[in-house]
């Protein structure tokens, strides 16, 4: 795979989230992130680390509870909202680093946030 194909299959998953995400993908998405959460604080280490982030980020610790209600009000309509609002017709940013002979022009990468449809 080159990376002239990574940016058109990378693109095209986000456009397809920005229009068609599911709600099957959204569920398996959700539960994914639910056992992450949970697997993550299996030791006093990851706790105490879980602990320190939320005060620095929220000002307190939020629940696992919280947190599972949270997750809950995702559905596919605020994942198709989100992304049409953060990727669909956005101009990426672009950095790359090392031999970067196949990475494709910013035109043609700008030219995959979006898909013309009628």
């Amino acid at each position: 795979m080159t990376v002239d194909d990574m940016m058109f299959f990378l693109q095209g998953q986000w456009m397809r989230l920005c229009t068609s995400a599911t709600d099957s993908e959204v569920l398996r998405g959700r539960n994914i992130l639910r056992n992450a959460l949970v697997s993550h604080l299996d030791g006093t280490t990851t706790v105490c680390e879980d602990i320190g982030r939320s005060l620095l980020t929220y000002g307190r610790r939020i629940p696992l509870t919280e947190w599972e209600s949270r997750i809950a009000e995702v559905d596919a309509q605020a994942v198709r909202e989100v992304c049409s609002k953060y990727f669909y017709d956005q101009c990426p940013a672009v950095a790359a680093l090392g031999p970067i002979e196949q990475l494709p022009d910013y035109n043609r990468i700008r030219s995959g946030m979006f898909w013309l449809r009628f």
